[in-house]
């Protein structure tokens, strides 16, 4: 026996092309909503710092004996202590003059306190045999601690024979006597005949 009617099924194309669009939207709004969000990346900002520099306050050159340089004396004191000690002299103690000769005595002395010894500093006659040498004598450059200055003094040898000492302080620029030294000579006879 035959079916009712024949039917045929229609098919409304406007509204399958609507829910294709609809199935199509919702898909790219989950894989919109799956995907993560860019953020913005912060770079670091580099931010330098001036550094200061410091200038010596001094600047002394080197002296050879054929040469001679003129330091300019600075009055500035620097703190700290003064102490010193004395390391050598030329000529030896107990060396022999012939009365009335000129001889130069130099002596060295090293600065073991924690203070600069400026051109302000000096070496005094204190007692003995002066022989004709300067009564002050003003270091000839400025001396940092722990290191040496040569200090050299003109002399004349007595007239007389016999033995002679002849003793001398460093002074601070505060007038503190505060190394002691000295120098002993021999005057002979000549014996040139």
């Amino acid at each position: 026996m035959s079916a009712c009617g024949t039917g045929e099924s229609t098919i409304d194309i406007n509204a399958q092309k609507t829910g294709f669009a609809q199935t199509a939207d919702a898909q790219a709004s989950q894989t919109a909503q799956a995907q993560p969000t860019a953020t913005a990346t912060i770079e670091p900002t580099i931010t330098s710092t001036p550094t200061e520099t410091l200038e010596p306050d001094v600047t002394l050159s080197p002296t050879t004996s054929a040469e001679t340089s003129e330091i300019t004396a600075t009055s500035a004191i620097v703190n700290g202590t003064d102490a010193g000690q004395w390391r050598a002299q030329d000529p030896a103690d107990n060396t022999e003059f012939s009365p009335g000769e000129e001889f130069t005595v130099t002596w060295t002395i090293e600065n073991t306190g924690t203070s600069t010894w400026t051109t302000d500093y000096y070496i005094e006659f204190a007692t003995g045999e002066q022989m004709g040498a300067d009564d002050q004598i003003y270091l000839p450059y400025s001396v940092p601690p722990n290191t040496n200055v040569q200090i050299s003094v003109d002399f004349t040898a007595p007239s007389a024979v016999g033995e002679y000492q002849s003793n001398w302080n460093l002074v601070s620029v505060y007038s503190d006597t505060f190394v002691y030294f000295y120098i002993i000579i021999e005057v002979a006879e000549d014996t040139d005949d």
